[in-house]
């Protein structure tokens, strides 16, 4: 086996694990969670806001959950275009409201399918 294939297996390894584990956690996870509309009351990027090449944006979020208003313990991906007053849809854990979840459908579903490339890209390198 050369080092391509290896390499390929290793990534579809990777994000096979990566999209498993989301899937479980989702799974586990839906029934003890709701939707609410949020606002955005603070953002951070993890590298300067000028760098728009590998970067992400996160924010603290403002929702209303039976009337009361929350503010996020933890923070959430957003849109690079996303700013203060935005307003966006959070997943809440309904037992404790101030955490939010970050479950993508989208995310697990592209990690499955770039397993699934890699492994028919490192079957067709090997043979």
């Amino acid at each position: 086996m050369d080092k391509d294939t290896f390499f390929l297996y290793i990534i579809a390894g990777i994000a096979l694990c990566f999209g498993l584990v989301n899937c479980v956690l989702f799974l586990l996870k839906k029934d003890r969670t709701a939707r609410a509309i949020g606002t955005i009351t603070s953002v951070k990027t993890t590298l300067p806001e000028s760098t728009k090449f590998h970067n992400s944006k996160w924010a603290t979020v403002s929702y209303k959950v039976n009337g009361k208003t929350y503010q996020s313990q933890n923070r959430v991906q957003v849109s690079m275009a996303a700013q203060i007053g935005t307003t966006v849809i959070v997943r809440y854990d309904t037992q404790n409201p101030e955490k939010l979840y970050s479950f993508s459908v989208l995310r697990i579903v592209v990690a499955l399918v770039v397993a699934a490339i890699c492994i028919v890209a490192a079957v067709f390198n090997h043979a």
